[in-house]
């Protein structure tokens, strides 16, 4: 199964989603976007906590779906 998440889960008024086969790979999906589209230098303790606590198990295509509609971010 792949490991999801959305930004909604850790900052409101985010549409970001992100899929990836492993917990890793959907960290460095997560820290990218925060980087590059947030602002974020450095990321927490309580950043990292929060966002392994939002992880969910499933399948997904959440980049075709939410891109075809132009809500890739923000």
């Amino acid at each position: 199964m792949d490991k999801m998440i959305s930004w909604n889960d850790l900052e409101s008024e985010c549409t970001f989603a992100a899929c990836a086969e492993t917990e890793t790979g959907l960290f460095e999906k997560v820290l990218e976007h925060g980087r590059t589209v947030h602002g974020m230098k450095e990321f927490s303790p309580d950043f990292y906590n929060k966002v392994r606590a939002s992880i969910r198990e499933g399948y997904c295509n959440l980049e075709d779906e939410l891109c075809q509609y132009g809500e890739c971010c923000c």
